[in-house]
């Protein structure tokens, strides 16, 4: 039987362990912008009212771009992309509106990529080396963790930036906020939260790295493989097919399915395998598309 709580809680003391130094000094670095963008109140009143796309970079995000360049010609929808998720899309000729990141270790995800029409959600404590190469406008915002160590973090960077509920990962960070808006809808789309070969999306950062150490008898490929296979913590059986998970992806999943069992209007996904079917309506793309060309 998996305990939740202990999940989470075991998640946060390992991430405040491991990463408190870095979180102090990005921190330190990222008060001048800070104090120049500010915090989310303007995204809040941005997204109020819009159908929201939160947008992953699992696998399943890979068969999924010629529908999202057609939801994106709708006005009334908003992608916002994991930071992860924003090259692959780039890629292939999809600009969202909005990116997220909470990325704390130095990245490439934005390096060679036009952001200047983008606007940026950042943690406040994310990676300086990572903000410090975006070219538009930023929101930040603090975790919704409390304790004299993380106390003293938001009291340094602002407490009025807006708090944000966490639960491992940056897509349960981006469905916080997307909920607190007063948005029409939102759909989950690439957060597949468990994988069969591979964890992310082609031309995802992570894919990147692996070409370097690459050869003709450890291809790309292989390395995927091998890498899925070292993280095969859990099963995730869905539709007949058999997925496996690792710790923090399922305990993002588990928070996101508890909170939307609290969510005030339904929550769609098109994920796979993504959240459970009894805790969202679980839709394709296409029949998401199909809805929105019929109401218009």
């Amino acid at each position: 039987m998996i305990n939740q709580d202990e999940i989470f809680s075991k998640l946060n003391e390992g991430m405040l362990l491991e990463r408190s130094r870095a979180f102090r000094k990005n921190l330190s670095k990222n008060i001048p912008l800070i104090a120049r963008w500010g915090g989310l109140k303007p995204v809040a009143e941005s997204f109020s009212g819009k159908h929201l796309i939160v947008i992953g970079s699992g696998p399943s995000l890979d068969n999924n771009y010629e529908v999202l360049k057609k939801l994106k010609s709708h006005n009334e929808i908003i992608f916002l992309a994991s930071d992860m998720a924003l090259r692959p899309l780039m890629e292939h000729g999809i600009s969202p509106q909005y990116v997220i990141t909470c990325e704390t270790t130095p990245a490439e995800f934005f390096s060679g990529i036009d952001t200047r029409d983008i606007h940026l959600l950042s943690f406040s404590c994310a990676s300086y080396s990572n903000i410090s190469k975006w070219k538009g406008s930023i929101s930040f915002y603090n975790w919704m963790i409390d304790g004299e160590f993380y106390d003293n973090l938001w009291k340094e960077a602002g407490e009025g930036l807006g708090f944000v509920a966490t639960g491992s990962i940056v897509t349960t960070q981006a469905v916080s906020i997307v909920l607190g808006c007063g948005v029409a809808s939102l759909l989950l789309a690439g957060n597949d939260m468990a994988f069969f070969d591979r964890f992310y999306a082609s031309g995802a950062h992570p894919a990147g790295r692996k070409f370097f150490s690459s050869c003709r008898l450890n291809t790309p490929a292989s390395i995927d493989m091998n890498k899925g296979r070292a993280a095969r913590d859990y099963q995730v059986k869905r539709g007949g097919e058999l997925f496996y998970t690792n710790n923090q992806f399922l305990a993002a999943k588990l928070w996101l399915e508890r909170l939307f069992a609290g969510a005030p209007y339904p929550v769609a996904d098109s994920s796979m395998p993504g959240c459970s079917p009894g805790s969202v309506h679980k839709v394709g793309l296409e029949e998401y598309l199909a809805i929105f060309n019929k109401k218009n």
